[in-house]
């Protein structure tokens, strides 16, 4: 800017801030402040000790000038909220003379471009010659004969004006545009100190070439890339950090796990983003290189409050580049822990190891690729049911095969005294648990079933309804229905799956129509090929046959093809689901069917956003409606069973369900029933359930809250390094030893979905809620509301609306059993204080609940943010017990007589005055 022209500017003192000078200039001094910035700089910062393992932050420094090209691109709507997200960055010569000029410079050196040299040449002091390219220059410092840096500064400041140009309040939904919804929450709810945190991410750093942002089209270009990077980011449910161009290209940073967007599953989310990116970037004609890490990283505010930015640092963000940097074009490279955390849905292939800078051994590193086509659902020609959660591309279990998922099905539901499982007999008419049913054997199919008990909805139809949290055994006990259902009354199974990923819509419809035509295949008289497609045809009524090529279409989509628009979808799924309708009402004429519907997610945003959602319920809705409300008379037995987190009230299939009483919420273990399925796990001998120590059933038992899942995932984690077995003669176990599990930090266990869905349901909170979370986990024992508020409300400045506020936020972690009210410890003297002073007022104590709950929020607190918690807890503390007493002292002293220390003297002298003369006269008279 041209500071001769602000209104402070008097034409006394000139803009580079030596009297008597002439002014050199807008450009130049523009040059000669960063020049006197970089010496200041190097002054400041080289050689800076970084207190880190004798680790020293060195600097080299390029500066160019020139004009520059300002873009605003993007415009994408995030998932998390209604405001497009703009991305502003800058480009131009400047970039690429400093993108010279840096590497140029050595440690402790500022280079600058031939540009930038001709308008200081003559303030400043030039250093070597540099030998690579003559025409840069390196700078040793000012020519203080005629400017220094105080005097640069002083001007640079006097003239400063940004201030008055600053936005205000009226511009919030403008500067919304350009901060991440993590942070613009936290500055609504003015907890903006604990948007820094350490915790588990994936990274992506991409690379581009091949775009001139300088050319005719360059911009239009660069805004169709940005864009659709955008969209290809939000479709999964990550975030967009950073973009930036310069002579080496454009280079975006992506983050997947930041709040509120976090999922169990994020590592995979932030590879299937990598190839929806691919097909970006050949779209478009240019060249890609990805890189993608999985691990713990700080994510939080850098800089001063000046000018902040909201960042990941750390070593997996720094390994991500790397990573992009040895990427062949067009390829993704991931590192071994993305592999480990990775779905079974992505294939990784195995590459040679590489050597990066900063690590001392070479890196597996790993190239992914999509499966070319979905699992097979349904019943298969060797009677065997192939459900959906058996191949899932996410939720619990993608990593087990259908045989090993059968085994976790008898293991569990083997357990007769947990409430899943009795329910679900009570609805078979069976008295116990049938396992041999899941030995991943082919099944007896009878001609004719046995008669399904009369209060079953296997006798008339009807609709089961199975919901709970992930991993509860909500699928465990749905296998078990659809198998016996088969097996004892033949009934035939259909499935249809929904999950978080794009286009799964496509695959609810898909499955649907593969199963039911496994189930014709198996029942129809005439044999029908293999090929689903040529089967679809031979079956299709002749008043359907014109939706053949779409159905065709949706066949092939389960194959792997690209995902098509939402309107495409729609479409495909509507005519789908009236081809499933009309071929199952067929097929009832002469078999009973069991249709599952299995809608699984995690994510802590669904409960905000819907559209997943809409969908699947509105197929609920039409199947429910046209096919198992009112069947005809001869129908034989037609049920739908959802299994589902938590279901929709508004559903006519649900109301059905409560009616009915077959809505099934599913719970965990509880007591014994938690040491038998450990003892199973263990694989110890049924009859020495004993065996399980007691403070491993503690542990488990605090942890996992009884979710078969968390157990299984507790006892694995346990196994490596806690969990001893002492075997006796012929390999029998006599003894299990349990060590350090009192040492045991479950945070550490990033990658399971225990730990996973646990950080959901923290970013699920509402900003001040989570920040009452994390500062709970500070206390080792209860903690009150003025312990919190000691540091968030100001003790002098502070309403009793910020008390509220905190106050409404623990009674909805109590709502939410995050946290619970406890009795007052002994050993604190607060209450005992409010008993003698006869308060009427009672002191509340809370702790928070579960141990879970505490090792994961407290590993996402810095720890100077547990530092703060705990001295102004204690503060306040010793203030409230102390400062009474005191403050009683200070009021007893102000109702004491008070004579200033100078009357006393004023009043002594004059007494002993007064007595002197009275002597003198007394003395006079005799």
């Amino acid at each position: 800017m041209d500071d001769t022209k602000c209104p402070k500017y008097k034409n006394v003192v000139p803009p580079h801030g030596t009297y008597g000078l002439p002014d050199l200039g807008t450009m130049a001094t523009a040059v000669l402040r960063a020049c006197a910035c970089c010496i200041e700089i190097h002054k400041r910062l080289h050689e800076f000790d970084t207190g880190v393992d004798d680790v020293h932050l060195c600097l080299h420094i390029g500066i160019g000038c020139g004009e520059v090209h300002i873009l605003q691109v993007g415009g994408a709507i995030p998932p998390e909220t209604h405001v497009p997200r703009l991305e502003y960055f800058i480009a131009g010569t400047p970039l690429e003379q400093i993108s010279v000029a840096e590497p140029l410079a050595k440690n402790g050196e500022t280079c600058l471009s031939p540009q930038a040299w001709m308008y200081v040449k003559k303030c400043v002091v030039e250093g070597p010659i540099v030998e690579e390219r003559s025409d840069f220059h390196l700078m040793i410092r000012m020519d203080e004969s005629c400017y220094t840096f105080p005097t640069i500064k002083f001007a640079a400041m006097e003239y400063d004006n940004r201030a008055a140009q600053q936005f205000g309040s009226q511009h919030l939904p403008i500067i919304r545009r350009y901060i991440p919804s993590a942070v613009y929450k936290q500055i609504e709810c003015a907890t903006l100190e604990y948007v820094n945190e350490m915790r588990n991410v994936s990274v992506i750093f991409i690379s581009g070439m091949g775009l001139n942002v300088m050319s005719e089209t360059g911009p239009s270009k660069v805004q169709d890339l940005v864009a659709s990077v955008q969209r290809a980011c939000y479709q999964h449910e990550g975030a967009l950090n950073k973009f930036l161009i310069d002579d080496k290209g454009m280079f975006f940073l992506l983050v997947f796990g930041l709040p509120p967007l976090v999922h169990t599953d994020d590592p995979t989310r932030a590879v299937l983003a990598c190839f929806d990116m691919v097909k970006v970037f050949k779209r478009l004609q240019l060249v890609g290189k990805f890189g993608v890490s999985t691990g713990r990283s700080y994510c939080g505010i850098v800089g001063s409050a000046k000018r902040m930015e909201y960042t990941v640092l750390g070593d997996i963000v720094n390994l991500s580049e790397r990573l992009m940097k040895h990427a062949p074009n067009m390829t993704i490279l991931c590192d071994e822990k993305t592999k480990l955390r990775c779905s079974t849905e992505i294939i990784f292939n195995a590459m040679t190891p590489i050597n990066v800078k900063g690590k001392s051994e070479y890196i597996p590193i790993f190239q992914p690729a999509a499966k070319e086509a979905r699992e097979f659902v349904g019943l298969t020609s060797e009677n065997k049911i192939v459900c959906p959660w058996h191949e899932t591309s996410f939720g619990d279990m993608s990593s087990l095969s259908a045989g090993e998922f059968q085994e976790g099905v008898i293991r569990l539901c083997s357990i007769m005294s947990w409430q899943g499982i009795i329910k679900a007999c009570a609805m078979l008419g069976s008295s116990q648990f049938e396992k041999e049913m899941h030995n991943d054997q082919a099944l007896d199919i009878p001609a004719k079933g046995k008669p399904p008990p009369q209060s079953s909805p296997f006798k008339d139809g009807g609709v089961i309804i199975l919901e709970g949290p992930t991993g509860i055994g909500k699928t465990e006990v749905a296998e078990h229905l659809v198998t016996y259902s088969l097996v004892r009354f033949r009934a035939f199974p259909v499935f249809g799956t929904m999950g978080p990923r794009p286009g799964d819509s496509e695959r609810l419809g898909g499955q649907l129509l593969q199963s039911t035509v496994s189930i014709f295949r198996k029942t129809n008289l005439q044999a029908l090929p293999e090929d689903d497609v040529e089967a679809l045809k031979a079956i299709m009524p002749k008043n359907m046959a014109n939706h053949l090529p779409l159905l065709k279409q949706m066949l092939s989509q389960q194959a792997g093809a690209e995902h098509l628009s939402t309107e495409k979808q729609k479409e495909l799924l509507e005519v789908s689901l009236n081809v499933v309708i009309e071929l199952l009402s067929l097929f009832s004429e002469q078999n009973s069917v069991v249709m599952t519907l299995d809608f699984e997610y995690g994510t802590s945003l669904f409960p905000k956003k819907f559209e997943d959602q809409n969908i699947f319920w509105s197929a609920v809705d039409k199947l429910y409606s046209e096919f198992i409300k009112a069947p005809p008379a001869k129908s034989k037995p037609r049920v739908m069973m959802i299994v589902c987190r938590d279901s929709r009230e508004s559903a006519e299939a649900v109301q059905h369900a409560r009616r009915k009483q077959t809505l099934l919420r599913v719970e965990g273990l509880t007591g014994e029933a938690i040491s038998e399925y450990v003892s199973s796990y263990l694989n110890l001998p049924s009859e020495e359930q004993n065996l399980v120590p007691p403070p491993l059933r503690s542990f488990v038992s605090q942890v996992t809250d009884g979710n078969p899942l968390y157990i299984r995932e507790t006892i694995d984690e346990l196994k490596v390094r806690n969990i001893k077995f002492n075997e006796g003669a012929g390999g029998n176990v006599k003894s299990v030893e349990v060590n350090d599990i009192d040492k045991v930090d479950v945070s550490e266990w990033g990658h399971t979905a225990m730990v996973g869905n646990t950080v959901c349901k923290i970013e699920a909170l509402d900003p001040l809620e989570s920040a009452v979370l994390k500062m709970s986990t500070c206390f080792l024992g209860a903690f009150t509301l003025g312990d919190l508020s000691a540091s968030t409300c100001p003790r002098w400045g502070s309403t009793n609306l910020d008390f509220l506020l905190l106050f409404r936020a623990i009674q909805r972690l109590l709502e939410s059993n995050i946290i619970e009210a406890v009795m007052p410890p002994k050993d604190d003297l607060r209450n005992s204080l409010a008993e003698a002073t006869d308060s009427p007022h009672v002191l509340q104590y809370f702790k928070t609940r579960g141990l879970l709950f505490r090792q994961v929020g407290s590993a996402m607190v810095l720890e100077v943010q547990r530092k703060t918690v705990k001295r102004q807890a204690l503060m306040d503390r010793a203030l409230l017990r102390e400062l009474p007493a005191k403050m009683a002292v200070v009021a007893a002293k102000r109702k004491a007589l008070h004579i200033p220390w100078y009357y006393e003297v004023v009043l002594r002298q004059c007494n002993g005055n007064f007595a002197q003369l009275s002597d003198h006269h007394k003395t006079a008279r005799i």
